[in-house]
């Protein structure tokens, strides 16, 4: 009976604590979402002004996304998408880029007035000198704000995880409902082009390993900005 007890007040204990911490991250999300003390705005918040869309699958995607404090921009087309690279380049104050080799971002990048250096092909040890970095998507979860990349599409791994700040560049014909529609796509590629890695993506790292106190950008990057471009023009 003894040690039941003692193995209650350890239960106890414990739940008190997760509740505290659980409240601790609650008051960090919140700083994330609008804005640090003094009134300074993280730069994950900070949006070029680009024309919203009415396509309620972008828009839920966009909330969803929103929500875990990552930044959406919609384009309606892949010069839009360069205006908008570029001024996150600016905002950030990104000196060194790292990007992958997906041809949606070659072409986005062709069309992107920058004096920033780019980096192609960046080995490993050089990402970490890398301030942002950027990337295309396979796919999109519009319930969840998840992004989904197939090793087999683009080297991209690192760049997406490594630099402090990650933009990544979709096609709104990618974006599924659900993540079942997403593994049902990549299931029906076939086993000889399916990837060996899929990563998902759902806004800025986080982590709560340290005494459950939430951390941004601890295991990757701090800062997630997505620019989906749509399938026809803005009205």
């Amino acid at each position: 009976m003894t040690e039941q007890k003692a193995n209650n007040e350890a239960r106890r204990a414990i739940l008190a604590s997760v509740r505290e911490h659980l409240a601790a991250s609650a008051a960090a999300d919140a700083v994330y979402a609008e804005g640090e003390p003094g009134g300074k705005m993280p730069a994950s918040r900070i949006a070029p002004v680009m024309p919203q869309s009415e396509d309620p699958l972008i828009q839920r995607f966009r909330q969803a996304l929103e929500a875990v404090v990552g930044n959406c921009l919609i384009v309606a087309s892949e010069s839009e998408a360069a205006e908008a690279v570029k001024q996150i380049i600016e905002q950030t104050g990104a000196q060194l880029v790292a990007i992958s080799d997906a041809p949606l971002v070659r072409r986005v990048l062709e069309q992107t007035e920058t004096s920033t250096t780019l980096l192609e092909d960046c080995v490993p040890p050089a990402l970490f000198d890398c301030d942002l970095g950027i990337t295309s998507a396979q796919w999109a979860v519009a319930e969840t704000g998840t992004l989904v990349l197939e090793s087999e599409a683009e080297q991209h791994r690192l760049v997406s995880l490594v630099p402090p700040i990650h933009v990544a560049i979709i096609e709104a014909s990618r974006i599924r409902e659900t993540l079942a529609e997403v593994l049902q796509s990549i299931g029906e590629q076939g086993k000889d082009e399916m990837s060996r890695t899929v990563t998902f993506i759902t806004g800025p790292s986080r982590t709560s390993d340290i005494e459950l106190t939430l951390a941004i950008g601890v295991h990757g990057p701090g800062e997630l900005h997505v620019i989906v471009i749509q399938d026809e023009p803005v009205g």
